[in-house]
């Protein structure tokens, strides 16, 4: 058995307190879950391997959206300190291209709390999401918008597209492609997170997310 624990914030450092965090498994289904106290902290304790994803939250889709970090390695005791506000960086996937500059290539997909709820207004309602061509819930972002660490060093971004992502056979939402250098600093061999932070400057709504990326899957 290995212990997930750490501290759930806001942007400001803040605790949150009675924040729900919950561990998923394959099958995206909760392997254990806890909730944080007035410090903000909690601490999960489960079989050592590699789960789906931690999510942490409170009062979603009313004041917040959640913090996912993905591919969570639970080889070992493990810190993972959510911080969360009104932006999801949800869907984060990474790799690095064969041949071409020395970079990586990150995938994810942000969701406004403020875009969403005026496309539910828009929609008539949650049910009717489905029924709309495009749901454009995704902020506007630039590069400045963007801050990336790996293995808890700055990295700057490169290159940044705004992409259509099917969410039905006649439906898309958007995502974003950014590129970023390879760290001067080399990690290790052992599964290391990359953390994307997001702002938008038109709502003042803030966002984190994280993978942890294994290097022996993309030499």
């Amino acid at each position: 058995m290995v212990k997930i624990s750490g501290r759930v914030t806001d942007f400001e450092g803040r605790p949150v307190q009675g924040a729900a965090v919950e561990l998923k498994n394959s099958r995206f289904e909760n392997a254990t879950e806890g909730v944080s106290d007035k410090d903000g902290r909690y601490a999960l304790t489960v079989p050592r391997g590699t789960y789906m994803a931690l999510a942490a939250v409170k009062d979603y889709q009313v004041k917040s959206l959640e913090y996912w970090a993905w591919n969570v390695p639970a080889e070992q005791d493990l810190v993972i300190n959510p911080r969360f506000d009104r932006l999801e960086v949800y869907g984060i996937n990474a790799w690095r291209p064969q041949g071409g500059y020395p970079s990586y290539q990150i995938y994810f997909r942000p969701m406004s709390l403020t875009r969403t709820i005026k496309a539910v207004q828009d929609a008539g309602g949650m049910d009717n999401l489905g029924k709309l061509k495009v749901i454009d819930i995704a902020p506007e972002l630039t590069a400045d918008d963007i801050q990336v660490t790996i293995d808890g060093h700055e990295v700057r971004v490169l290159q940044l597209d705004k992409v259509r992502e099917a969410s039905g056979p006649n439906q898309y939402l958007f995502g974003y492609l950014i590129q970023v250098p390879l760290p001067e600093k080399k990690p290790g061999t052992e599964p290391f997170p990359i953390t994307i932070t997001l702002t938008d400057r038109a709502t003042g709504e803030k966002g984190e997310g994280c993978l942890y990326f294994r290097p022996a899957c993309l030499l």
